[in-house]
């Protein structure tokens, strides 16, 4: 495959991109990413420079993309994309809690410029009147009514959720979404566990409450980060609990098996909502594939959500028939669907702009993930029409 040329699924995906004028045009972006730091395994750095390296090489655009390590902290994250805006960017991202996203939301209005997040989930970017802000990642209640659906099916009716304050409602009210469907559904919630945030490495005390439950919970909910859950898996299970364990998009990383234990510990009992996943032959395997053979690292579904910012940004581009940020973001919010790579289409035409489209879960066979379901959950909390 040369490096030069446009591979079968990105011709698919770049066509119709190209503009009536003979020269491309510049989109430019900046992104203070979290390459370092407690976000860094969710990164959407790596995707986000491959898919504007093949942009470029197609010829349509030019994405002038700007990326540094913002560490994780949202200080830093918002003094970098306060240059970035300074520099012209008329895109700017930052760490993908609302704690950065919201302000540097608020510094881009000033400079009519689009702020976007490939991993943002949270419902206080839509709640707090933002007009500029862009995610291509679903909000916590569909992640949330997709797992307990998946749940339900694999034969849990009762259920214990794990909540906590250390990433606001992804942390809090995500377990609570799902508790909401999952009730719907016919389960029961059975009760609510406190825990203090990340970095926990000994589960023991909160497992102690599980056991003296009557009856112990057949599931529990925690939206979190590995290595947190891989290590509350394998205490769980070390603790004689086969319980089975539901989760967020930060269970998608490629150690949390490993981490829990492996395949035994995994297998059938754990599952969780994610981004995308890498159906052979699709248009997320393929993104992968092409870009591991330039040499970029590939962190799961987080890559592809990288490429799907990019892609969108052209296609607004595309849509608006201007590289005008004002009107490429109205392009987004009303001119859709539009071709991504980690689902077939997103779109945001809604009150609230957020992004809708398939929601995979995935679970573990042979300590490998696998897709368990994509659908584009019916019963959403939280969002009413």
């Amino acid at each position: 495959m040369k490096r030069n040329d446009c591979t079968m699924w990105l011709g698919l995906c770049l066509a119709g991109l190209a503009l009536p004028a003979s020269a491309a045009e510049t989109i430019k972006i900046g992104a203070p990413e979290s390459i370092s730091g407690d976000w860094a395994p969710y990164t959407a750095a790596h995707g986000l420079r491959c898919m504007a390296e093949l942009v470029n090489e197609a010829g349509e655009f030019k994405i002038e993309l700007t990326v540094k390590d913002s560490k994780s902290e949202p200080q830093l994250a918002i003094a970098l994309a306060q240059q970035m805006l300074d520099d012209g960017a008329v895109a700017v991202s930052g760490t993908p809690a609302s704690d950065s996203l919201i302000p540097i939301a608020q510094l881009a209005e000033g400079y009519n410029a689009i702020t976007f997040s490939a991993m943002n989930t949270q419902v206080e970017m839509f709640a707090t009147g933002l007009g500029n802000f862009v995610t291509t990642a679903v909000p916590d209640p569909f992640n949330a009514a997709a797992t307990a659906k998946v749940a339900y099916d694999q034969g849990a009716r009762t259920a214990v959720l794990f909540v906590s304050d250390a990433a606001g409602t992804w942390t809090r009210a995500l377990p609570g979404w799902f508790g909401d469907v999952f009730e719907k559904l016919g389960g029961k919630v059975t009760g609510t566990i406190e825990y203090p945030g990340f970095g926990i490495t000994d589960w023991s005390p909160f497992i102690s409450k599980l056991k003296t439950m009557n009856p112990v919970p057949d599931a529990v909910h925690i939206s979190s980060i590995n290595p947190d859950v891989g290590v509350l898996i394998r205490q769980l299970r070390a603790a004689g609990l086969d319980t089975m364990v539901l989760g967020s998009d930060g269970f998608d990383d490629v150690t949390l098996a490993s981490v829990a234990g492996g395949a035994a510990n995994v297998d059938g009992k754990v599952f969780f909502a994610a981004h995308g996943f890498a159906t052979p032959g699709g248009a997320l395997a393929g993104f992968q594939a092409e870009c591991a053979k330039r040499g970029y690292e590939i962190n799961g579904a987080f890559f592809g959500l990288g490429g799907d910012v990019i892609k969108l940004l052209v296609g607004a581009a595309k849509a608006a028939g201007s590289t005008d940020p004002k009107a490429m973001l109205d392009a987004i919010y009303t001119k859709g669907p539009f071709e991504i790579i980690t689902a077939p289409t997103i779109s945001f035409d809604n009150p609230w702009h957020y992004p809708v489209k398939e929601v995979p879960v995935m679970g573990f066979k042979d300590g490998k993930t696998y897709l368990v379901s994509a659908t584009v959950p019916a019963d959403v909390p939280h969002f009413k029409k």
